[in-house]
């Protein structure tokens, strides 16, 4: 047994609650912050529940943007970079899914490190070779600090990770820092209320999926693997429940405590195949929770030879939990959530060509969680994969 070391969480503080987003003005003060910039896209920008909060926050509000797209194209997230810099930001508060947090995470490092264009933010971005080379350019200063109030169950809040995808490339780079975690989490079911049922589905699935990669990655740990456990059997149970009635504010809040304890050991214990794949799924302009709902049964059941006692322990989670029969195999109970939860489950529902399978394979063994596979992989296993969801 060899020496491990585990970097902790870097979240301060969670408010959680219906009505939590009214405690963010106080937050501010707290921490002596008076220039917030608000991240988001124009869904939630253009609501009344955002403008309401844009009100209640007042003059604490140094600037808005609310032009954020899907997987954050890199010249968009270079644009905001621009615009929060002018604003003379001294935080940034992002308000959504993870498209939104992503980008705030990023504007907080590109302000600080007087990134203007999209070659420097690549130099940002990690460099992976598979199956274990790994290049991170060191930071050179201190980022902005970031609050997040979720809307989704994408749980960006919860990490230093962020995306970003270079169209020309068709490919969705990651940046991978600890300082970019939000320093303060609001988890406001009653805010939340107001995201779209079929999104909050779907990101719904991703939780699941960052559940079900923790805790069967080759790298597992105890401690994390108990809590996506717990995360696995609380989704389960809520997702459900949630999907159909946005006002039931126990389940959305079971369900975003369980998206935050499904990831919260990223930066220890790595997501694996189906993150992957369906990071360059979403280069290609699938939704974000939609690539989990299309690749993660079939993963599960490419994985299950080596992973058969951990899938085994979820089956009986999902039993548990009310979802699956006593000796169903975990994938399948799995797909049966999912199709019972109306998510999209092709590629081919996006009217994508087939010819992009070579470029999905290829990008995905260039991604740096694909290291975490318990099985190996190379770009013919990852072809013959997407055939099946094609």
């Amino acid at each position: 047994m060899g020496l491990t070391t585990i970097d902790m969480p870097r979240i301060d503080r969670v408010v959680q609650g219906p009505g939590a987003v009214h405690a963010i003005g106080e937050e501010l003060r707290s921490r002596g912050l008076s220039r917030a910039y608000l991240v988001t896209g124009r869904s939630v920008g253009s609501s009344a529940h955002f403008r309401d909060l844009v009100d209640e926050l007042g003059d604490a509000v140094a600037g808005i943007y609310d032009r954020v797209l899907a997987h954050n194209p890199v010249d968009r997230v270079v644009e905001l970079i621009g615009e929060a810099r002018t604003s003379g930001a001294d935080v940034l508060i992002a308000v959504g899914g993870g498209s939104p947090i992503d980008a705030a995470k990023l504007a907080a490092l590109g302000v600080a490190h007087g990134i203007t264009t999209t070659d420097g933010l690549k130099e940002f971005a990690v460099v992976f070779e598979y199956p274990d080379t790994v290049t991170i350019r060191p930071l050179d200063t201190t980022p902005l600090p970031t609050f997040a109030v979720p809307t989704t169950l994408s749980a960006a809040e919860w990490d230093g990770f962020c995306g970003s995808v270079d169209h020309e490339r068709d490919t969705k780079d990651l940046t991978a820092y600890l300082e970019l975690t939000p320093q303060v989490v609001f988890l406001d079911p009653e805010f939340a209320a107001h995201t779209p049922r079929d999104l909050w589905a779907q990101t719904g699935v991703r939780a699941l999926d960052h559940a079900i990669e923790i805790g069967y990655a080759k790298n597992a740990h105890p401690y994390f693997s108990a809590l996506t456990t717990g995360a696995l059997r609380l989704l389960a149970a809520n997702l459900p429940r949630s999907a159909k009635d946005p006002h039931d504010h126990e389940a959305a809040l079971n369900c975003q405590i369980a998206a935050w304890m499904s990831i919260i050991g990223v930066h220890n214990v790595s997501l694996g195949l189906s993150h992957a794949i369906g990071h360059q799924l979403g280069a290609l302009g699938i939704p974000h929770g939609v690539t989990s709902c299309i690749m993660l049964p079939h993963v599960m059941r490419f994985l299950e030879p080596v992973t058969q006692e951990a899938q085994a322990r979820m089956a009986t989670t999902l039993v548990e939990a009310g979802v699956a029969t006593p000796g169903e195999p975990a994938a399948d109970a799995m797909d049966r959530l999912l199709n019972d939860l109306g998510v999209p489950r092709r590629v081919s529902d996006y009217d994508i060509p087939r010819e992009k399978i070579p470029t999905v394979a290829k990008s995905s063994m260039g991604d740096i969680v694909v290291r975490e596979s318990p099985r190996p992989v190379d770009e013919a296993t990852i072809t013959e994969l997407l055939a099946t969801v094609w």
